[in-house]
């Protein structure tokens, strides 16, 4: 155990990529050739299907104990090098002031250890926040399980393999406007997305990982995956 931080397809992917399928069937009712407004009924439909599926498959998986896993906690994005880059902010502002140490530093060099003081109680409670990837060797199935911070925890995908299957990682590059500065001109943000595709016979068969999108645990997820279906 290692800590760091459907057939037509082999994914039961619920919960947040799961919620794609309500999210996609309400894009055609808004969009289609006949656009209308969608019943209530409709929606409560659509939610209970997938309601029904995460029950299925959290009853299949959830608490099943695995041949192997691997264990990834949340963590917030860069917070780690902010950290160690204020730390040694303060420590070349400190030491090279003949007027201040970094033991009695001046009171406009403390910043740096005010937002170390901010950051490290906020990436110790995200970092309470894991996925666990599980692997069923009987199955061939690897498990992404999801522990939430106030004890929500659910399985999030199934993925059936076989053995050849390759691991693929692939990402997108997107840019979401994020407001409009001073001159009235829009202010654009770039946000590269990951995922993880699997690879059968050399054609694309299926995604997961669409909802986490941390390019290292993905990484990690494909090395512990892969070595299980290559083995």
């Amino acid at each position: 155990m290692n800590e760091e931080g459907q057939a037509g397809s082999a994914f039961w992917n619920i919960t947040e990529e799961g919620k794609s399928e309500l999210h996609n069937e309400l894009e055609k009712e808004r969009h289609g050739s006949h656009s209308r407004e969608i019943s209530y009924g409709e929606i409560e439909r659509l939610e209970s299907e997938e309601n029904k599926k995460q029950t299925k498959l959290n009853n299949e998986w959830k608490d099943k104990v695995p041949d192997d896993l691997i264990m990834m906690r949340d963590e917030i994005r860069n917070g780690r090098y902010v950290i160690l880059g204020c730390i040694a902010l303060y420590l070349l502002m400190t030491i090279t002031d003949g007027d201040a140490s970094p033991l009695s530093p001046l009171q406009q060099q403390i910043w740096p250890l005010v937002i170390v003081a901010i950051l490290l109680p906020l990436q110790f409670l995200v970092s309470r926040q894991l996925r666990e990837v599980r692997w069923y060797a009987e199955e061939m199935t690897a498990v992404v399980y999801r522990k939430g911070l106030f004890g929500h925890h659910f399985v999030v995908s199934a993925t059936i393999l076989e053995r050849g299957d390759e691991l693929i990682l692939n990402s997108e590059t997107i840019w979401t406007e994020e407001g409009y500065d001073d001159d009235g001109h829009p202010v654009k943000k770039r946000e590269t997305l990951y995922w993880v595709e699997v690879h059968r016979g050399g054609q694309r068969f299926d995604t997961f990982g669409n909802d986490w999108n941390n390019k290292r645990h993905l990484v990690s997820t494909i090395d512990f995956i892969q070595q299980k279906v290559s083995g």
